[in-house]
């Protein structure tokens, strides 16, 4: 009796989590629909808060040994709305929830994107990217998957920005329309549309069935990561939509698609030998857009377009990691357990260093007007709690010690050098691709210097970021929480990697021994070294006090001229030797402007986006002429119509008199 009490008790209170998570967004949406007024605005981002609030307690929920399993009481000719909800996963909603609230604190505080309808579709993609995590049914997660592509495209409307918000909504629908035709397949094949039931059907489906569906999937999914060719919607929709929206879709919508490739490949499908030449492929994939995004992140001029492919290149990083997890998995388990471990950690620590970017960049854009890195500078006298967490920030995404971005990295590093594998192929790859990382690292340090210092060092390069305005009151919080986060998850990040590791030990059932730490080459200990770190910090500055000469102001040496903003390395001059050495990849080109009196002469440098200008713009030339031809067979005259019908019916019943 008492164990029926205790399972009807754990009943209740499974079902009171999801009904408090779900019904408070779900009001948010009516009510923003309803009403119109900013103070119901600020309601209705409230509601969404509070989903997200107890969305976290997900994974202390699962930890105490609840069933986190429910199903919608929705009467349905399909199939049923399945929600299950293991260890990554709980992990994952907990995680993503907690950067999700801080955005939202931070729409209510800046009040730049507020207003009812943002607030409602903030409260729908919440329940989009919430189901989608813990669907437990092929219609939940392809409904759910759909969703986060509408929420976010009429999220991202803000101005005239329809062509980037289009191309966006165009790739990501044709992702969405990939990732429908695979999970249908599966499903024919599993004969059974509930997901938990799906396990290793890579031995039904065979071996090149499995690779088609695994590369499906990685591209279906890809199109939201930025994965090359599906990459030339981020920067024009990162510069121009509300930047709440392109914070979302960088780190929580990047965190949804990230577990359902990992759950999908290594779960439902999953891993055997034969299945190592499509990860390869992936490889090959990765590798080229780490590469890409790193390289046009030394270009960009507006920083959000550098976060862009900084986010792209971050993604594709992780995408390597999975790929390698694919080939190490046969051959050593605790490796694949330990480059696993790494691709999941430095999803969870980008979404907080790119999500406090993100908004320390719109802060900035927002006190000063300022867009172009070129005409910024000298922000951190007049900001210097902005500049603070900014820095913090930009050493997390450098992947600088003792911050999290490092700890990931620093795995990343570990899995290539501690393979040593029977494949013979493998020696020749697993350098190859550590010399890619080492250079996207590279690249990547340079365009954050680039980027802090052009905004925060210096002199100001104009009136704008000489007398910014103030920051709107309590919109530093968020942005100081999470600058906490990068320290924390860098300095306790062992915590947070052995729950990974049982996650995934636990998800694709590998054996809990070997652990991933003893392929490690030594041992991490973040927190002893972010000590060290700190304490020679102190003591260099305490030295450097110590010994220093009692100050005295005297005139910089100036030529004999006052000293103005143009006295300074410029961000052309930083990037002109790279584009330079690498000019036949950019796709730039030489631009002389005049003034109407043809005095003056501009020389400036434009860059275009190369898949866009050759693949994009000749492939939306080429469906517009066929919809043209084809529009022109609608002349609006029935007889015309009567004889399509007739030529119709005769095609027809040739081919089954033949066939």
């Amino acid at each position: 009796m008492d164990v029926l009490g205790f399972h009807f008790q754990d009943t209740v209170i499974v079902a009171g989590f999801f009904a408090a998570t779900l019904v408070p967004a779900l009001v948010g949406i009516v009510l923003g629909a309803i009403f119109k007024s900013n103070k119901v605005a600020n309601v209705v981002a409230s509601l969404c808060i509070v989903s997200c609030a107890v969305s976290v307690s997900t994974y202390p929920l699962w930890h105490l040994g609840l069933a986190l399993e429910y199903t919608l009481p929705i009467p349905s000719a399909i199939g049923e709305y399945r929600l299950a909800i293991d260890q990554l996963t709980a992990c994952m909603i907990s995680f993503s929830s907690v950067i999700f609230m801080l955005i939202v604190v931070h729409v209510v505080k800046s009040t730049s994107d507020s207003g009812c309808r943002y607030s409602a579709l903030l409260n729908a993609l919440f329940l989009a990217c919430f189901s989608c995590m813990s669907a437990d049914s092929v219609l939940v997660l392809l409904f759910s998957w759909e969703l986060v592509t509408l929420t976010t495209f009429l999220l991202s409307k803000k101005g005239n920005n329809d062509h980037a918000r289009w191309m966006f909504f165009a790739i990501a629908h044709l992702g969405g329309m990939v990732l429908i035709c695979a999970y249908s397949f599966m499903a024919s094949v599993a004969g059974t549309q509930v997901l938990s039931q799906w396990d290793g059907l890579s031995s039904a489906l065979g071996h090149w069935t499995s690779m088609a569906l695994i590369m499906a999937i990685v591209m279906g999914f890809g199109t939201k990561l930025g994965l090359i060719p599906f990459h030339a919607w981020m920067p024009d929709l990162y510069a121009t939509a509300p930047i709440h929206t392109a914070t979302l879709l960088s780190t929580v919508c990047s965190n949804v698609a990230i577990l359902m490739v990992f759950k999908t490949v290594f779960s439902y499908i999953g891993i055997t030998a034969a299945l190592t030449p499509i990860a390869f492929a992936i490889v090959i994939i990765a590798v080229a857009t780490a590469l890409w995004g790193a390289l046009e992140s030394l270009v960009q001029r507006e920083p959000k377009k550098l976060l862009a492919y900084s986010s792209m290149e971050n993604m594709a990083l992780v995408v390597l990691c999975m790929a390698l997890g694919i080939i190490y998995i046969v051959e050593s388990p605790a490796l694949a357990k330990l480059v696993l471990v790494a691709g999941l950690l430095h999803t969870l620590n980008h979404s907080v260093f790119k999500s406090l970017m993100l908004m320390s960049i719109d802060t900035v854009e927002d006190c000063t007007g300022e867009k172009n890195i070129g005409r910024m500078g000298g922000l951190s006298r007049t900001l210097p709690a902005l500049s603070a967490v900014a820095i913090i920030g930009i050493l997390a995404m450098a992947a600088v010690p003792p911050t999290n971005g490092f700890v990931s990295e620093w795995l990343m590093i570990q899995s290539l050098m501690g393979a040593d594998l029977e494949s013979k192929g493998m020696s020749l790859v697993i350098p190859l691709i550590l010399a890619a990382v080492g250079i996207c690292g590279m690249m990547m340090a340079a365009s954050y210097a680039r980027l802090y210092g052009f905004i925060f060092l210096g002199r100001p390069r104009s009136e704008a970021m000489e007398n910014p305005r103030p920051m709107k009151r309590g919109t530093i919080l968020p942005l100081a929480l999470l600058a906490a986060l990068c320290l924390g998850m860098g300095l306790f990040a062992m915590t947070i990697m052995d729950v990974l590791a049982a996650s995934i030990v636990s998800l694709i059932g590998m054996p809990p021994s070997p652990g991933y730490r003893s392929v490690m080459s030594g041992e991490l200990l973040p927190l002893v070294l972010g000590t060290a770190v700190v304490a020679t910090v102190a003591v260099l500055y305490w030295a450097s006090k110590r010994g220093a000469q009692p100050e005295r102001e005297v005139p910089t040496w100036s030529c004999g001229e006052d000293l103005d903003e143009n006295m300074q390395y410029s961000s052309i001059g930083f990037t002109q030797p790279l584009v330079k050495v690498f000019h036949p990849f950019y796709g730039d080109t030489t631009v002389v402007r005049e003034t109407k009196d043809s005095k003056v002469r501009t020389v400036i440098i434009e860059f275009v986006e190369p898949f866009v200008k050759y693949l994009y713009k000749p492939l939306g030339a080429l469906l517009t002429g066929i919809s043209e031809r084809i529009g022109k067979t609608q002349t609006g005259n029935i007889q015309t119509y009567f004889a399509y019908v007739l030529i119709t019916l005769v095609v027809t019943l040739l081919a089954v008199r033949v066939f």
